[in-house]
């Protein structure tokens, strides 16, 4: 299997296709220690994405029995196969709030995309009678109960000569984290810093305040530990950490300005703000955009329009009392 390197002493990236998808492909990593293994992520669950993790076990002589599968986040790319790690003998390992929202987001009713649905409502996406089975979280879920062990920041996880803390890296997801090894300055980031693409931030509810806010200040939580060797999960590897910071944060400078001048004349849903930003999307407008990526572009518009009122620049009201809710400039 050519999609496989070794990166750093027993450290192993396999390239995963993702088909059909804007992110293209996965990076999953593993590092060794004789018969012993940690796998970071997992890919959709896809029998084409099975099949590409049976090579590289296969390949790398995994033993699954002594393998920890590591997840950073709850999202399908990098969860949709835990059930088959942990029905094969691994120690399924994931954050612990991040587990719990999960919850029973294998089932199609479960309370995780009845959330997913009543955020699509509140957002004014309702015109726009999206199905859910259009949603790429939905389609390419882990379909298996599995156990895992829950585990927060502070915690540590050890393998050869690397000794991993487990970071908070929220933002992305409410419970994200990644594993740090001070004395190599490696990170695992998980969908945390990029290379080129930005991760998508999106509102996760009103009980999680300010994750735009909070995602800014993990990535200068990174970029203050200097790291020489970040391995994300996917595109290219980033080789300057701390410049990609300061791209990230030019970046979402830029998208609040875009999101604060959107409301220059009137108060809009957050549906209404996103089809007045800019978005690198082959489309023309937003009737052409793809409906598994208009879920995408709210939710993030969403997370910068809550951002803004944070910094108390904006407010929301309930103008028709439908619970559809439209933000403002103060």
């Amino acid at each position: 299997m050519k999609e496989i390197y070794e990166l750093y002493d027993n450290i192993y990236r396999a390239i995963i296709p993702l088909r059909g998808n804007p992110l293209k492909s996965i990076n999953i990593f593993i590092i060794k220690d004789g018969d012993e293994a940690i796998v970071v992520d997992t890919g959709f669950n896809t029998e084409e994405v099975l099949e590409y993790t049976k090579n590289y076990i296969n390949e790398l002589s995994l033993n699954l029995k002594k393998t920890k599968l590591f997840i950073t986040h709850l999202h399908s790319d990098h969860s949709g196969l835990a059930g088959f790690f942990e029905s094969n003998g691994a120690e399924v390992i994931m954050p612990e709030l991040d587990g719990l929202l999960m919850g029973d987001m294998r089932k199609r009713d479960g309370k995780y995309w009845k959330r997913i649905k009543n955020f699509s409502h509140i957002q004014g996406l309702g015109v726009d009678n999206l199905d859910i089975n259009d949603h790429p979280g939905y389609k390419f879920r882990t379909r298996e109960a599995f156990k895992y062990r829950p585990v927060r920041p502070g915690e540590h996880i050890k393998i050869a000569d690397y000794d991993f803390e487990i970071i908070d890296l929220c933002g992305h997801t409410p419970g994200m984290c990644g594993l740090y090894d001070k004395k190599h300055s490696i990170l695992f980031g998980g969908d945390h810093i990029l290379h080129k693409i930005t991760s998508n931030i999106q509102f996760w509810g009103f009980q999680f305040k300010d994750p735009l806010g909070k995602y800014l200040n993990n990535v200068k939580k990174v970029k203050d530990l200097n790291i020489k060797h970040l391995y994300s999960s996917h595109r290219d590897l980033v080789l300057d950490v701390n410049k990609r910071c300061d791209e990230i944060f030019a970046h979402h400078s830029k998208r609040l300005d875009e999101a604060y001048h959107a409301l220059d004349d009137r108060p809009l849903t957050p549906r209404d703000v996103t089809i007045r930003m800019k978005w690198d999307i082959r489309a023309k407008g937003w009737d052409d955009f793809p409906d598994s990526q208009k879920w995408f572009a709210v939710g993030e518009a969403h997370a910068h329009l809550e951002h803004l009122r944070y910094l108390e620049k904006i407010s929301y009201l309930d103008k028709d009392g439908d619970g559809v809710l439209h933000y403002f400039q103060k």
